[in-house]
């Protein structure tokens, strides 16, 4: 039978064009599935590591690679605005994401379940001088309008380094040694643990990481520095910018706390050198400097004994304290504290506190200070608002001046002893030189006492607290029953009873 073609074409036409239009809506329907994207501000990637750390001590210009991935784990694609180098082309930093290098990288695509690679290359030269001991960079990833970081750090020169990944808690060795063979450089806290020991021997500088320090719990810490090879703890930026520049390290605890606008974080300074229930350390002819707060001694561990002893010892250019005690034993002579944005010494909830022959000089010059340069109290307001007296024991300070450049300024003072049940408390002081708005001559509690005198002090708003031609009011004194230092901080020798402060002349 004779087909006829042209009827059959007719016949199967309008089918034609029905299967052609659902071929094309199905193609349209995968190409519409594909560029499909989650944007709830909700869905974001996750990394398999928030710090990449380059633990290498370089010795020669090396390159080591490292690598995380990026994850998707959303039921949809997710579409990533983009993944850069902060440093962009001046980081020491390389980046290379899926195989293809650069600094910055946008509109990348990645499905449910699924991950890329990035891989991370650093090349340092470890002698260059300019460099900081750590090298830090970050990759921002954006999704979203949501910022993810992974941090990227490096150790930049010849060092020994202790701390660990992230800059988290870091227990050191039993019975550690630090000498001054080469820097010792502190990332994240490091920590002396209960019965162990750290001694940090004559000459050797430690170099600490923001928010980085050693803390000693019911440990023991052992600074043995010396007259011409002084023991020095600053900050790790080598930079000349950085050479005063407060604030700089210093144990920094982060917690999180419920408010009313929900979840909230908080960071809270501790000391760069934090001694906690300690007892038995020793900080000899030491240089601390640039940090939050210099030396914090917290809670007896031993009533009958000093937690700490620190003779020789210069604390300077504190953002918050220079030596902070708390409900602890603590004794020193020959001191330094000086140009804190509080106070310069700080003895508070009780304790016993002894020293002789400091200096306590507060010219801070970083903006408005509201506290004293010298503080001493014996209570606390506890969580509840409640006052909680604690006792004063055997406490004196002898010889010693505490004055700053706020003393010109109408009812402020520059020394301020704030005690509770009077009667039950054992404090004196006895030939310092002070400047307050309260009685100090009542011959018990004070004897001898100078009290709104400028000090003659070479050039006190320049850092330099010796004093020039001093009248005999600045002389100090013979106390029964204490045995004064026959030399000053430098080992200059004193002529006993010599001159009030750390410094014997110029």
């Amino acid at each position: 039978m004779k087909r006829n073609f042209a009827s059959l074409h007719s016949v199967m036409k309008p089918y034609h064009y029905f299967f052609f239009a659902l071929l094309v809506c199905l193609g349209t329907f995968q190409a519409c599935k594909k560029d499909r994207f989650i944007t709830d501000s909700s869905a974001n990637i996750s990394v398999s590591q928030d710090t990449i750390l380059f633990d290498t001590v370089f010795t020669t210009i090396g390159s080591v690679t490292k690598n995380f991935r990026i994850y998707n784990n959303e039921n949809e694609n997710i579409r990533i605005s983009s993944i850069e180098l902060e440093g962009n082309s001046n980081s020491e930093y390389r980046m290379n994401v899926d195989g293809i290098a650069g600094d910055r990288f946008t509109d990348l695509e990645l499905a449910p379940g699924d991950s890329m690679w990035v891989f991370v290359e650093v090349t340092i030269d470890p002698n260059a001088a300019n460099l900081p001991f750590i090298v830090e960079d970050r990759i921002r990833i954006e999704v979203n309008t949501n910022e993810t970081f992974v941090e990227l750090v490096s150790w930049g020169q010849n060092a020994i380094f202790h701390g660990g990944q992230g800059g988290e808690l870091f227990v050191l060795p039993a019975n550690e040694v630090w000498n001054a063979d080469l820097p010792h450089v502190i990332y994240g806290i490091v920590a002396v643990d209960e019965g162990n020991s750290l001694t940090i021997n004559a000459g050797t500088e430690v170099y600490c990481h923001q928010g980085s320090g050693i803390y000693v719990f019911r440990g023991t810490l052992n600074v043995n520095g010396t007259c011409d090879n002084k023991v020095t703890f600053c900050g790790d930026r080598l930079e000349p910018e950085y050479q005063d520049l407060p604030g700089q390290w210093g144990i920094e605890l982060t917690f999180e706390f419920e408010s009313d606008l929900g979840v909230q974080e908080a960071t809270v300074a501790r000391g760069g050198i934090w001694l906690f229930e300690n007892e038995g350390s020793t900080i000899d002819h030491a240089i601390i400097k640039n940090g939050n707060i210099g030396v914090q001694v917290d809670t007896l561990s031993n009533p009958s004994a000093d937690a700490l002893r620190i003779t020789n010892t210069e604390i300077d250019n504190m953002s918050i304290y220079g030596l902070l005690c708390q409900g602890s034993n603590v004794s020193g002579a020959n001191n330094l504290f000086s140009n804190c944005g509080q106070s310069c010494g700080a003895y508070s909830f009780g304790g016993r506190y002894q020293f002789e022959y400091c200096t306590y000089a507060n010219y801070w010059s970083d903006g408005t200070r509201q506290t004293p340069s010298f503080f001493l109290n014996n209570y606390y307001l506890d969580v509840e608002n409640n006052l909680q007296v604690r006792t004063l024991n055997d406490t004196w300070f002898y010889n010693c001046i505490m004055y700053g450049n706020n003393a010109s300024l109408n009812e402020f003072s520059e020394f301020v002893v704030d005690i509770q049940d009077e009667d039950f408390q054992d404090y004196e002081f006895q030939y310092c030189g002070v400047d307050t708005e309260a009685s100090v001559a009542d011959g018990t509690r004070y004897n001898f006492m100078v009290n709104g005198v400028n000090p003659p002090f070479t050039n006190g708003g320049g850092g330099d607290f010796h004093l020039v031609n001093p009248t005999n009011q600045w002389n100090a004194g013979f106390v029964t029953g204490t045995f004064p230092p026959a030399q000053d901080i430098n080992c200059a020798p004193r002529f006993l009873p010599g001159l009030k402060g750390c410094f014997e002349g110029q």
